[in-house]
């Protein structure tokens, strides 16, 4: 007699197949998943790359911002409200883009803005100006530093608006909103760059601010391409200023609820998004 030889069934072999094809779906989702949580980690890596030097520059400049009062600082304040998002500028200690190599006083005029010209590469980013000023007296055409009634904006319109000039460079380029309010010296929350319980009602030199609070939202570049630059305008217009009711961390909470209730837009470049804030202490007079 001869053994008869056993061989798989139809059924078998379906069963087997199908066993097959569940491990194998197993095991992409699994690699999908890793796939996921390692872009997703080496994206906040990025953006945190990118934001480090540019708190470190922040904290140089406002640290060496001139406090007298004799100068002006461009800020907002209850007569210089900003909605969206703000801007500032101020006479600094720091080295800046000089005209001359002769003749350079020790101050420039330094200035962080969002860029607002539609035509421009950064357009939506944040830049900063450091222009380099030379003593008084010293040329009929650069202009030095001056002292008040002159003003800032009257001098370089373009630190305190949105109009072009070359001394503006890219400083962060994942950052589209850029928001900043005043820690007093009393210890609360302002938007106002001075103790009103105090009875003052101008910034005479800082004498009552503390530090400077900034928050900025930001988007990798491989997210941005996911979304016009409407949405990420009406984006940058959902997330609020900072009002005086508010509590330290309380806006970028808010910001972060924002973020999560976002629809219309595509989801994973609204979870790419990260906000940040930091306090830039000013050294005494």
């Amino acid at each position: 007699m001869h053994k008869q030889d056993r061989a798989f069934t139809i059924v078998e072999l379906l069963v087997s197949i199908a066993v097959l094809v569940v491990l194998v779906l197993l095991v992409s989702r699994v690699f999908s998943s890793a796939a996921t949580v390692t872009t997703s980690g080496n994206k906040r890596m990025d953006a945190e790359a990118q934001i480090r030097p540019l708190f470190e520059r922040m904290a140089v400049d406002f640290s060496q911002m001139v406090k007298r009062s004799d100068v002006d600082i461009y800020l907002k304040s209850s007569s210089n409200a900003q909605t969206g998002n703000d801007q500032i500028a101020f006479y600094s200690t720091v080295t800046g883009y000089y005209p001359t190599a002769a003749s350079q006083s020790p101050v420039a005029v330094v200035g962080y803005r969002i860029n607002t010209i539609t035509t421009s590469a950064d357009y939506q980013k944040l830049e900063r100006i450091a222009k380099g000023l030379l003593w008084n007296g010293v040329s009929t055409t650069n202009t030095p530093i001056v002292f008040l009634p002159l003003t800032i904006s009257g001098m370089w319109p373009a630190a305190t608006n949105s109009t072009a000039d070359s001394d503006f460079e890219l400083i962060g380029p994942y950052v589209f909103r850029f928001e900043y309010y005043y820690l007093l010296k009393n210890g609360n929350l302002s938007i106002t760059p001075w103790d009103t319980a105090a009875g003052h009602t101008s910034v005479t030199g800082m004498q009552d601010v503390s530090a400077i609070a900034v928050c900025i939202a930001t988007i990798d570049p491989k997210s941005r391409v996911l979304i016009t630059d409407s949405q990420l305008t009406t984006l940058t217009g959902n997330l609020t200023d900072f009002s005086s009711s508010m509590k330290a961390g309380d806006l970028i909470s808010q910001w972060q609820t924002t973020l999560d209730g976002t629809t219309g837009m595509p989801r994973p470049a609204i979870s790419a998004i990260r906000v940040y804030g930091r306090y830039f202490y000013l050294l005494p007079k």
